[in-house]
């Protein structure tokens, strides 16, 4: 029995914990991360604020939880998987674009919570360039990956292809054309991997 019972409570716990990660997610995006209080966090997701501060670390913990999924989401395995698995340099580009736009549509409110909290919140900042890092580490798996597949534009390294793709695929530029200039998801994949293409594969 009373293993059942701490069973329940951690079962409650962890509900509670997403109910409260939910309501940030909610708040930080409508109003920006600056502008929310903890209050405002916990009376919408209906417990104390004293909850939200040993839960999930007051709102740096709950940022932090934001980042954490979205760079560690289980699209991002899958994503290094299905490069790996393509069998030319041009399949492996294709299957890392198709891969950057699945990010963006579950991630896309989180990654504009962290990038605008970044400007002004030191934490923030940091967990921004986490991010970054981790983006990039993503990265040289794949690149090496083209590298290895003789895919490179001789004179490209891997660092370099690294940074190119981390350059042209950030969330900033994709969002600009996707949504200010109206070019949609498709048009602006289509012509940021053309991009990438024509810079560091060969031809």
């Amino acid at each position: 029995m009373p293993e059942q019972s701490g069973s329940r409570r951690a079962l409650y716990a962890e509900l509670t914990r997403r109910e409260v990660v939910r309501s940030a997610r909610k708040l930080f995006g409508r109003y920006g991360y600056a502008q929310t209080t903890v209050e405002s966090i916990a009376r919408d997701a209906g417990v104390s604020a004293a909850t939200v501060y040993a839960q999930c670390g007051g709102k740096e913990g709950l940022l932090q939880t934001l980042m954490d999924m979205w760079t560690t989401s289980h699209l991002v395995p899958s994503i290094i998987a299905e490069c790996a698995a393509a069998e030319s340099a041009h399949a492996k580009l294709d299957a890392l674009a198709r891969g950057y736009v699945a990010i963006y549509a579950e991630s896309g409110d989180i990654i504009r919570i962290v990038t605008r909290a970044a400007a002004g919140a030191p934490a923030a900042e940091a967990f921004l360039k986490v991010a970054d890092e981790r983006q990039q580490n993503a990265l040289r798996d794949i690149v090496t990956g083209l590298r290895d597949v003789g895919g490179l534009a001789d004179g490209i390294t891997v660092e370099e292809a690294v940074q190119i793709i981390f350059f042209h695929f950030r969330y900033a530029q994709f969002a600009l054309a996707a949504d200010e200039f109206g070019w949609g998801a498709e048009r602006t994949t289509r012509w940021l991997t053309e991009r990438v293409e024509s810079a560091i594969l060969k031809t």
